[in-house]
């Protein structure tokens, strides 16, 4: 999602705030199926029935994709936050996050009335 409408809704601090724990609920959802892929390594028999020896290494299968799309989900959240907190001082009076969306990729300082790019234009 391009954030620029949701800095412009919601403010830059507010923006921020929300990624970062968008972030880091991927994070634990990368966590939890690291454990779920854990718990059913050790539930894991050659003994036990083919079915479930299936079952088990489908939910692995399937944990280990979640996790690994979450963990690049909060991978690129977290450089998305990182990348745009860093621009979001104020040049000329260093004032942080206290600007007005002026484009889609442009703000406006509302202590001095700076513009400078905030997103690059991809």
């Amino acid at each position: 999602m391009e954030p620029t409408d949701s800095i412009r809704r919601l403010g830059f601090t507010r923006w921020h705030e929300r990624r970062l724990i968008e972030g880091h609920a991927w994070f634990a959802s990368a966590f939890l199926c690291l454990i779920a892929i854990l718990a059913c390594v050790e539930e894991f028999n050659f003994r036990g029935s083919s079915l479930h020896q299936l079952a088990y290494v489908g939910m692995m299968l399937a944990a280990l994709a979640l996790g690994v799309y979450a963990l690049n989900r909060y991978r690129y959240i977290l450089q998305e936050v990182m990348r745009l907190g860093a621009l979001a001082t104020c040049r000329s009076c260093g004032t942080y996050a206290r600007f007005t969306m002026i484009s889609p990729s442009s703000v406006c300082c509302n202590k001095c009335n700076h513009k400078w790019r905030l997103i690059d234009a991809a």
